[in-house]
C-alpha cells in the first residue's frame, strides 16, 4: 500500500486500473464488497466508500440487492489519481470547497453585471425543474448544476468557464453529495434570490446571497462527514 493513502482511495485506483484495463467490463458485475475486502486487503468501510465515490461519478451502478455494475468504461474525463484523492481526502476536499466558494462567489458578481437573456432564461428553468422535482419528491441535481452552470456561462469569461469544466466531475460529485444533506426548499430559495440580484444588476447581493448559500450547506455537509466518520472509526 502506497504511504500517505488512504485505503479508500487504494480501493478506488484498483477498481479504476481493473476497467481500464478490460478486467471489469461495461455492465460487468463487481466482487461483492467481502471479496473486494480480501483482494485489497481492505476493511468493508474504505471498499464501501469507493464504491459510493464511483457510483456518485458515474461509473459505478447499484442495483438495490444485486451487487454492483460497470457502467462507464470510458474515464478520460477523470483525472485518475488527483480527482480520486480529492474525492476522498479531508485536506484536498476542504480546498475544493474553499475554491468552489471563492470561483461560485464572484461568478454571481460578474454575472449581475454580464448575464444575457439567454443566461437568465436557462437559470429560470433551472428553478422552475427545481421546483417541479421538489414537488414529485425527485432529486434536484439536475436543477442545481444547471442553475450554477447558467451563472458560470453569464460570467462571459472563457478563462471562468474552462476551469468549472475542467473541474466538473470534482464538483459534480460533491454537489450531489452535498444536496444529500441540504434542504430542497431553502435551496431553492436560495437559488430564487440569486436570481432576482443577478436580474437587477445586483452585484453585490448576488454575492453575498451565493455566499450564504455555499457556506450553509457545506457547514452542514462537513459536520454529518465528521459524524459519519467517527461513527466509523467507532464501529
Amino acid at each position: 500500500m502506497v504511504l500517505g493513502k488512504k485505503v479508500s482511495t487504494v480501493v478506488t485506483e484498483y477498481i479504476i486500473k481493473e476497467i481500464k484495463n478490460g478486467h471489469y467490463q461495461l455492465g460487468c458485475k463487481l466482487p461483492s464488497e467481502r471479496e473486494l475486502m480480501q483482494i485489497i486487503n481492505a476493511g468493508r468501510s474504505s471498499v464501501r466508500e469507493a464504491l459510493n465515490t464511483l457510483a456518485d461519478l458515474g461509473v459505478l451502478e447499484k442495483r438495490m440487492g444485486i451487487g454492483v455494475f460497470v457502467k462507464k468504461t470510458d474515464l478520460t474525463t477523470l483525472v485518475d489519481s488527483f480527482v480520486v484523492s480529492a474525492l476522498l481526502d479531508t485536506k484536498i476536499s476542504n480546498d475544493l470547497l474553499e475554491f468552489r466558494l471563492i470561483l461560485e462567489v464572484e461568478a454571481a458578481g460578474i454575472a449581475a453585471l454580464k448575464a444575457t437573456e439567454k443566461e437568465l432564461a436557462s437559470m429560470e428553468e433551472a428553478i422552475a425543474i427545481h421546483l417541479e422535482a421538489i414537488e414529485q419528491n425527485k432529486p434536484t441535481l439536475e436543477a442545481d448544476e444547471l442553475f450554477h452552470k447558467a451563472i458560470v456561462l453569464a460570467t462571459q469569461n472563457k478563462i471562468i468557464q474552462k476551469v468549472y469544466h475542467q473541474l466538473s466531475d470534482l464538483l459534480y460529485s460533491f454537489r450531489n453529495n452535498l444536496l444529500k444533506v441540504e434542504s430542497k426548499q431553502k435551496s431553492l430559495q436560495y437559488h430564487k434570490d440569486i436570481y432576482k440580484a443577478i436580474k437587477e444588476g445586483d452585484k453585490d447581493e448576488a454575492k453575498s446571497i451565493m455566499k450564504e448559500h455555499i457556506l450553509e450547506v457545506t457547514e452542514r455537509y462537513m459536520h454529518i462527514n465528521d459524524f459519519q466518520k467517527t461513527t466509523a472509526e467507532n464501529t
